[in-house]
């Protein structure tokens, strides 16, 4: 599955212009500059089955689509330029964690003291 990686505050419409290039079903990858979580949003584009909704505002970036999404289980939307709805799924954040160990491999602060 493809991910396509963006700034938080990218407008939604440009976003979603890298994401109909990738074979969708796309992961949108983010960080909420708030709580520093890597944020996930499962898109799914060119639904035709799917009723028409009004486009977003041109102003949405793709942090306003996610907080959204994470309102309900899949959000039905559509950017300007889409002539189709799409669906958006927010995935629960991950949030990073400092000086995780792997088996068998040292952690960063392991490294620096060598």
């Amino acid at each position: 599955m493809p991910i396509v990686i963006a700034q938080h505050d990218e407008k939604l419409t440009d976003v979603m212009a890298l994401t109909v290039v990738h074979q969708p079903p796309v992961l949108i990858a983010t960080l909420d500059p708030q709580s520093n979580d890597l944020c996930f949003t499962y898109v799914v584009i060119g639904c035709t089955d799917l009723e028409v909704v009004a486009p977003r505002d041109a102003k949405d970036s793709i942090l306003d689509l996610y907080r959204e999404a994470q309102s309900t289980p899949c959000l039905t939307f559509r950017v300007a330029p889409l002539t189709h709805s799409a669906i958006a799924h927010a995935i629960p954040p991950l949030q990073k964690s400092a000086g995780v160990k792997y088996p068998g491999l040292p952690s960063a602060v392991d490294v620096r003291r060598a």
